[in-house]
């Protein structure tokens, strides 16, 4: 599917050379805001013409474009206050150089006054990345330590400024993406800004099962402002809803506050990740304010073939069981509470409940994510022993 991007306040263009499309996913616009999704299925020309896609859009979408028209007109952005906080942006990578390079343009090229692009390089195998750095306006540190959120640790150790903005190499954030994290962090309690991550293509089958079978990484397009006082405590243990790690920013001061990333929730060791989410739930479970601005777009190039798609999929399942055995040990909710929230939450509405009615994912996918759950327990038990021996 070819997907693309729409400004509806500009000129609705047509959309040409399909031939090899089998569809179009649209993404919806008003002044740069994200509004949603428009897909075009089983084309019959390699052209949508721009009345037939301002129809499409005005049916599916138009009460949301209103919204936003009415929200800009109502509430306009503060030109002043759009880029007024110097950002560190951290970018960890291993080994993915090809990948690296394209995120770093998009970077480079980025619509803020006062950022600075740290890149680090996490227990590298060969000096690709390393030399790439050396060619471009950015900051190079080598953490010999593998693992992602060792090499998050660092790149907060490292960063000069009091914002710090995380993405990944396979991610490609938006020009604007600066502009609206400053935005956000105007509010003086705000200590941590996410934001939607959409598919930058569906190329292949993998890319499609993911996006529009398993959800993909978007949480839609309403802002929302995340307080512990203002939400339940399924919400609160759902932190893997509040945002993703591709697309996060904190004030540095905040991890004086509440530790550094756990490094037993990390990529690279038996827990398989969920260092991102784990983070949001012990701001937000510890009285902080996380902000949920969906200017701040991010662009995420999805695992291109199907084997490792497998492999991610194990790995969420494993790593959101990791996730709520740490804060089972963390203490920020009782553990009767995360045992009733595994039990219907996460089983019973969301694996048993996709398995009956699984849509576009194949079932045999969905049983790897129960899988991944199942193997949690021992995970979690293995990542924390080889930390605390010092692995």
């Amino acid at each position: 599917m070819k997907v693309i991007e729409i400004d509806v306040s500009e000129r609705v263009p047509a959309i040409q050379s399909l031939h090899l499309y089998e569809g179009v996913y649209i993404l919806v616009r008003y002044r740069r805001q994200p509004v949603g999704w428009v897909t075009l299925r089983n084309l019959q020309q390699p052209v949508v013409h721009a009345e037939q896609l301002r129809e499409v859009i005005a049916k599916k979408l138009g009460e949301y474009v209103l919204r936003a028209v009415l929200d800009q007109q109502l509430h306009p952005i503060p030109t002043d206050k759009t880029d007024s906080l110097p950002i560190s942006v951290v970018v960890c990578t291993r080994d993915r150089v090809g990948q690296l390079r394209g995120c770093l343009q998009a970077l480079l090229t980025l619509d803020y006054s006062d950022y600075e692009v740290i890149v680090v390089d996490n227990a590298p195998s060969n000096e690709e990345t390393a030399l790439l750095a050396s060619s471009l306006p950015i900051r190079y540190v080598r953490e010999e330590r593998p693992g992602l959120d060792r090499a998050r640790n660092r790149g907060i150790s490292e960063a000069r400024y009091g914002i710090v903005a995380f993405t990944d190499d396979d991610a490609r954030p938006d020009r604007n993406w600066l502009k609206a994290i400053s935005r956000a962090f105007t509010e003086r309690d705000v200590m941590a800004v996410t934001g939607p991550v959409v598919a930058a293509e569906l190329e292949t089958d993998a890319q499609i099962i993911f996006e529009l079978g398993y959800g993909g990484m978007g949480h839609g397009f309403q802002g929302r402002t995340i307080r512990r006082q203002t939400i339940t405590m399924r919400e609160l243990l759902w932190s893997s809803g509040f945002g993703v790690g591709c697309n996060m920013a904190f004030r540095r001061e905040i991890f004086t506050s509440v530790g550094l990333f756990d490094i037993v929730l990390d990529v690279g060791t038996p827990s398989g990740g969920a260092g991102d989410i784990e983070m949001f739930h012990r701001i937000v479970a510890r009285g902080y304010t996380l902000v949920y601005e969906p200017f701040a777009l991010v662009r995420h190039i999805h695992r291109r073939d199907t084997t490792a798609l497998v492999r991610q999929l194990i790995y969420n399942g494993r790593g959101f069981g990791c996730y709520l055995f740490s804060c089972a040990r963390k203490g920020t909710l009782s553990r009767r509470t995360i045992l009733f929230f595994a039990v219907r939450e996460w089983l019973c509405k969301w694996i048993l409940r996709r398995l009956l009615h699984p849509g576009l994912l194949p079932r045999r996918l969905i049983m790897l994510e129960v899988a991944g759950m199942l193997l949690s327990p021992l995970a979690y038990r293995a990542s924390l022993r080889s930390i605390l021996k010092g692995g």
